[in-house]
């Protein structure tokens, strides 16, 4: 079936306008996407008296993200089986080891989170919040994860081997004070449908062991919820 170009195009500036919680004026969003102006213009205002977007400054005209999306993604996480077979499970964890735990899945080239949880225990604030995109896929845990475990073994380099192998990914020096763990969650398909990641504060050591073990034993139990059949 022929894709429908005005939907692809209205996502694509719905998408732009997410990744910006500065706001995108028209001449940013029409020369980042490379549309005619006139097209970006209808598209906007379609979206605004929808509420879809509004102005963050008036006097700017810069668009962001507005109610409308906000109570469609709500609907999305109430009834999300990833969320439903993670958050109890997440929870829990978080509350005994002092962490915050996030659920991410992927969109073609970027990823967003769905689920975060931070418990009153936890030693650093996590600024990211559910609606947080990015493309990160070479330095943040969740991003290499994404690129690691949705692809074939055979295609992948020798330190990717590595992480595939055993299951996780974690961070490294590049990732500042912040210290993290993600981890594949698969479906019935066998397919990567999302990453579970603990963060923390970065301490000049590994993770302990327990608490990495214990991740993955989670995102297994997750998985057969799901409908994966394998280990």
């Amino acid at each position: 079936m022929k894709d429908n170009r005005s939907v692809n195009r209205i996502l694509s500036i719905l998408e732009l306008i997410a990744a910006h919680p500065e706001g995108l004026t028209l001449g940013q969003i029409y020369r980042e996407l490379d549309i005619p102006k006139a097209t970006a213009y209808d598209f906007l205002q379609t979206l605004y008296k929808a509420d879809a977007i509004y102005y963050k400054d008036p006097r700017l005209k810069n668009y962001v993200i507005g109610s409308k999306m906000f109570a469609i993604g709500s609907v999305y996480t109430k009834n999300s089986s990833l969320i439903e077979a993670s958050e109890m499970l997440l929870r829990n964890f978080a509350n005994e080891y002092g962490k915050t735990v996030l659920i991410t899945k992927q969109t073609e080239d970027h990823y967003v989170h769905i689920f975060k949880y931070q418990p009153p225990n936890s030693l650093i604030f996590i600024s990211e919040e559910i609606g947080y995109i990015s493309n990160d896929f070479d330095i943040s845990p969740i991003g290499r994860a994404f690129k690691i475990f949705t692809q074939k073994r055979n295609k992948l380099e020798p330190n990717q081997l590595v992480e595939f192998d055993r299951g996780y990914v974690l961070s490294n020096e590049q990732q500042g004070h912040i210290s993290q763990i993600a981890v594949p969650v698969k479906n019935f398909e066998n397919r990567v449908v999302g990453i579970l990641s603990v963060s923390d504060l970065w301490q000049d050591k590994p993770e302990k062991n327990e608490v990495i073990l214990e991740l993955v034993q989670i995102a297994k139990t997750v998985s057969k919820r799901l409908g994966y059949l394998g280990d």
